[in-house]
């Protein structure tokens, strides 16, 4: 086996341009204050936030890819989950008080369908373009000359906004669904409160009657543990003043020290040399993958390219940081310069993720051993016959077949698999193969969590920061298995009644 012509090296080399691309997107100041109010309307009003964090996915997986939307948008929306602990005791506190719910309330339960619809609308959003995805990434080496880039985008749009309305509203009933379900309530039948529930009332009660005095003698004792040269509002291991609690014995309220975040903020910035510079560079890349100047691997590498140099020359001329926060002192010293870009390129290599980048090389390895038994091609003209993509029964054996196939090895693997067998076809039929194979290997990536990197990406990353919210197997099938079956029924007959009418417009034509 010549394993330098089974791997795709443009498709290794173009996701990670965009992963370098991500990196410097999500830390521009513009896109930490719009996920800043996503976040926002996520705590405030649920059904809004989940709306909003589905369609960014859609909206910006197209370019950015599904796999690194994922990636970049799971620790966000933890983030927003993070400060129930924090905010339970006064959600207690409000729904006694009022003695009912007033609106919705986001549950830490929540975290799982926000997830879910995080994932399916990365994959079904990256079905528009061939910059969305490792398998669209494969589709356009040979389909770019028949299906040009604007062509394939007018091919999927109707379909992918259609499954995307349809599995998100589905995932949203599901979710709504799950909070009607039987549960504790703080209140029994009878409205009384429960004995708990009373003696924590009464606790507080109390405690609202002590007066100052009896809050300095306990901070009096307290402070018996600590040396006399050391102030109690001093941090004993970091040496300073502790700014989560309040100042005592001043007639101010005792207020406990929050627990640090399960997830940090992340405060750093990349600094654009001048006002939405890495914006700009990003829209123009956008818009030239439509005109086709050069093959879209080479214009996400010289966009990734430009848009490092144009940070680190442009800012240095400036004697700015190209990684800093908002409390950044200008003009930086020559050593500061030099500091803060090795800091850079250390980050936006560190964002560049390598195990991603070993599996996708591993199953191209594993794709062209198997592509060299002869079963793929047996199995396809078994399938679409002496007339293959001309006929009903051969779209929907194939459509099946690649539904099937790519939960057990994954749909860049199938289009590997597939791609020998299409490149054969004439043009209009290679046209229509391409566009169906392509959609039903996209969206049918939410048929199960095998389906697609993406989903597999979103799981592990959330069992790694917050276990509480994982995704697994059955939790994913039960709720995108049929939704997902039904989208890629409805979009093949679309792209199908697309094709026909775009055929019949060349033959008037």
């Amino acid at each position: 086996m010549n394993l330098e012509a089974a791997v795709d090296f443009d498709v290794l080399v173009l996701l990670a341009a965009i992963m370098a691309i991500n990196f410097i997107i999500v830390h521009q100041k513009e896109t930490k204050t719009l996920i800043d109010y996503v976040q926002t309307q996520v705590q405030q009003t649920p059904k809004k936030g989940f709306w909003l964090v589905s369609f960014a996915a859609f909206i910006v997986s197209p370019f950015l890819t599904n796999d690194g939307v994922c990636l970049l948008f799971v620790e966000p929306i933890l983030n927003a989950f993070e400060s129930l602990n924090r905010a339970e005791d006064t959600s207690i506190k409000a729904v006694i008080e009022e003695g009912e719910s007033t609106h919705m309330k986001l549950e830490k339960g929540d975290a799982f369908f926000f997830l879910i619809s995080l994932a399916c609308s990365s994959n079904i959003g990256s079905s528009l373009t061939y910059t969305g995805n490792p398998q669209n990434m494969i589709v356009a080496e040979d389909s770019i000359s028949v299906l040009p880039a604007y062509l394939f985008l007018l091919y999927m749009v109707v379909p992918a906004i259609s499954s995307w309305i349809i599995t998100i509203s589905w995932v949203q009933r599901c979710w709504l669904k799950s909070r009607s379900a039987p549960r504790p309530s703080f209140f029994t039948k009878s409205g009384a409160y429960p004995e708990l529930l009373n003696s924590c009332l009464q606790d507080e009660s109390a405690d609202r009657t002590k007066g100052n005095g009896d809050i300095e003698k306990a901070v009096d004792s307290s402070s018996a543990l600590v040396p006399a040269t050391k102030n109690p509002m001093i941090n004993s291991a970091s040496g300073k003043e502790d700014k989560n609690q309040s100042q005592i014995g001043n007639g101010m309220e005792w207020q406990p020290k929050h627990e640090e975040s399960m997830i940090k903020k992340v405060q750093r910035v990349v600094v654009s040399p001048f006002p939405y510079a890495m914006l700009i560079l990003m829209g123009g890349m956008i818009v030239l993958i439509f005109v086709e100047i050069m093959s879209i691997a080479g214009l996400v590498c010289v966009t990734a390219v430009v848009m490092v140099v144009v940070l680190v020359l442009g800012n240095h001329w400036r004697g700015l940081p190209i990684l800093g926060t908002d409390g950044v002192q200008a003009p930086l010293t020559a050593e500061e310069k030099i500091a803060n870009t090795n800091e850079f390129f250390e980050e936006l290599f560190d964002s560049i993720d390598y195990s991603l980048l070993m599996i996708f090389l591993g199953t191209f390895v594993v794709v062209e051993n198997v592509d060299s038994t002869g079963l793929p091609r047996m199995v396809w003209n078994k399938i679409v016959g002496a007339t293959p993509f001309n006929t009903y029964t051969s779209v929907i054996g194939i459509s099946l077949f690649v539904l099937i196939t790519s939960q057990l090895l994954g749909n860049v693997a199938v289009i590997q698999l597939a791609k020998p067998n299409v490149v054969e076809l004439g043009d209009a039929e290679k046209k229509y193969a391409w566009a169906v194979i392509s959609f039903v290997a996209t969206v049918g990536g939410n048929l199960t969590i095998t389906g697609s990197a993406a989903n597999i990406i979103v799981a592990e990353k959330v069992r790694r920061l917050d276990p509480r919210s994982s995704i697994d197997f059955f939790r994913h099938y039960h709720v995108c298995f049929w939704i997902t079956l039904a989208c890629c029924m409805l979009g093949g007959v679309i792209i199908t009644g697309i094709v026909m009418a775009d055929a019949g417009l060349d033959e008037t034509w």
